[in-house]
């Protein structure tokens, strides 16, 4: 096992990390049939009986590496941003119960990402008017050919919307013709993808496939810009302390037990052994358990 040695100094004094035999594991009831569970190894902090003199030198040695670590520095935290984000984008489709995906597209090669979103920021605005207590997760993406385009997920359109001459008609209809005002000659266009026309669309499915384009935004925009939004209340739960654990097999076993019902759509231990991810989905009618606070 693999692990990286961290040291800080605090008031003076030196610390050094060590990875702990315990773990903490948390519960994520997201709502809708949707629970995340997390396990991870603990960090225990020790003193080091460093002297004065050795405080400085080691603070003069990573003051000299600063130049040559401030790049490497950068990516991690570029990659922690693109975790955090996509974890919640994930989350926040679970916790709404997504069951749409729209993906808004232009015919033109439209290449302006500030373009895409006050045109997405307009668009939003109308559909808030149009359906009353309208809720999004959205995220950007650019094609190849370099024209922008949005993933948005969404939940529970209506069958129909009624038109200027007061008819109902189908509401796809009317989201497209919204989309299509809203970027007038660039030539926007929607592609719909449903939970009632394709059954694999849980909002399992469609959290990890809007989540993936996240990532990819991450890896191939520019630093720091704005890779997604939301829309409408959308808030996700907090999570459940359910304790700390000796050690990993009852930490696993504690995680675990949180099944009840639902079935594992997705389960991942780290190749280092140092944490677990379970993503549980309850079918519909399913039974719902409630989590104990420690």
């Amino acid at each position: 096992m693999e692990y990286v040695l961290t040291v800080r100094i605090i008031d003076g004094v030196a610390y050094l990390s060590k990875s702990a035999e315990w773990w903490q594991v948390k519960a994520h009831p997201l709502g809708n049939g949707h629970t995340e569970v997390t396990a991870k190894r603990g960090t225990d902090w020790i003193e080091l009986l460093w002297t004065k003199d050795q405080i400085a030198d080691h603070l003069q040695m990573c003051a000299d590496q600063a130049d040559e670590l401030a790049e490497e520095r950068k990516e991690k935290s570029l990659a922690v941003a693109a975790n955090r984000a996509k974890k919640r984008v994930r989350q926040l489709c679970k916790a709404m119960g997504a069951d749409t995906l729209l993906t808004l597209t232009y015919r033109a090669n439209q290449q302006d990402l500030q373009l895409c979103k006050e045109h997405l920021e307009a668009f939003a605005r109308r559909m808030k008017t149009l359906i009353p207590g309208f809720r999004a997760v959205c995220g950007f993406e650019q094609q190849k050919r370099g024209a922008w385009h949005v993933h948005m997920a969404t939940v529970k359109l209506p069958a129909t919307l009624p038109a200027r001459n007061g008819v109902k008609v189908k509401s796809f209809n009317i989201i497209r013709a919204v989309w299509a005002k809203v970027t007038k000659e660039l030539g926007g266009n929607i592609d719909i993808s449903s939970r009632k026309r394709h059954s694999q669309r849980s909002a399992a499915r469609i959290a990890s496939y809007l989540s993936k384009y996240i990532t990819k935004a991450f890896a191939e925009g520019e630093k720091w810009m704005n890779r997604w939004t939301k829309y409408g209340k959308c808030d996700v739960p907090l999570p459940v302390d359910m304790g700390r654990f000796p050690d990993a097999g009852q930490a696993l076993q504690a995680a675990f037990s949180v099944v009840c019902g639902e079935t594992v759509d997705t389960s991942h231990y780290s190749h280092f052994g140092d944490w677990f991810y379970m993503a549980l989905e309850r079918p519909p009618g399913g039974k719902v358990q409630a989590l104990e606070t420690v």
